[in-house]
């Protein structure tokens, strides 16, 4: 059996105001050896004599890699595994599977985070609208690598990954700010910046449904700009940006299962000029 990778991304600006945010990807090594090796190599720069922001940079990099990890930017490791946490149980063989079943969006975290809003608007209902449109979203897009199938029962006696999804937080689109600054921009002929971005994060987790042994973790946030239209027509609809991330997310998950799978797979985001 072909050995799979083990990968995950710790990613630090390690001094304050350095330019580019690194990432350090291993594909050998557990989590808690990752934190370990980090903390070593920050404790050895820290005790250094190095003064100079770039020499500590550089000298922490070269313990990472010393260490055994790719030493990339925050961009370059989002194109090599899409999350910006990522941990794939060695040894899996994913062809093995046929099915997948998408268990109901845990969205717990979200509604105990809305209620300590002043003046939220957002409503328990909206937030159960959101969990039902990341699942339907993935269920879609991974419908592409294998059948999704939509009740427990419809797996049994088939080899299936058990999907679990938690989405940790959300952020509406501002739509009367986005509407003033849509016609503050027209009546003047400037450019105007958009409204402040929101943050989405999520975590996942797959398993084999037989015995429930973890197979995948992953986890990301990304701000409301991820996967956006350029005309912005979002800043119009209260969730058109959480539907956009949802698609992004799903998209890498289903790249990420085709890759393990070795099947070829073909972007579900299209380009969007609306």
């Amino acid at each position: 059996m072909k050995k799979k990778a083990f990968f995950i991304i710790i990613s630090i600006c390690f001094l304050s105001g350095c330019a580019t945010k690194m990432a350090y990807l291993n594909t050998g090594k557990t989590a808690e050896e990752i934190r370990k090796d980090r903390d070593a190599c920050e404790s050895m720069v820290n005790a250094s004599d190095l003064k100079d922001a770039s020499l500590k940079k550089n000298k922490l990099n070269q313990c990472m890699q010393e260490k055994g990890y790719n030493v990339v930017s925050e961009d370059e490791a989002e194109k090599i595994q899409g999350f910006k946490e990522l941990w794939i149980n060695p040894g899996t063989d994913f062809k093995a599977y046929e099915v997948i079943f998408i268990d109901k969006v845990d969205v717990s975290r979200v509604k105990v985070d809305n209620m300590h809003i002043p003046d939220t608007k957002v409503t328990d209902e909206d937030i159960n609208n959101l969990a039902d449109q990341m699942s339907e979203r993935f269920s879609k897009t991974l419908n592409a690598i294998m059948p999704v199938v939509s009740d427990k029962a419809e797996a049994a006696g088939k080899k299936a990954l058990y999907i679990s999804l938690k989405l940790n937080s959300i952020a509406p689109t501002n739509i009367g700010v986005s509407v003033a600054l849509e016609v503050a921009g027209h009546m003047s002929g400037l450019p105007l910046p958009g409204p402040p971005e929101g943050l989405f994060s999520f975590e996942g987790r797959i398993a084999d449904s037989l015995d429930n042994e973890k197979l995948i973790t992953f986890s990301d946030e990304a701000k409301s700009d991820k996967n956006a239209s350029l005309a912005g027509v979002e800043n119009f609809q209260h969730w058109q940006h959480a539907y956009n991330i949802m698609d992004y997310w799903a998209d890498h998950l289903a790249a990420l299962l085709a890759k393990e799978r070795e099947q070829k797979y073909k972007s579900q985001l299209k380009f969007k000029l609306i």
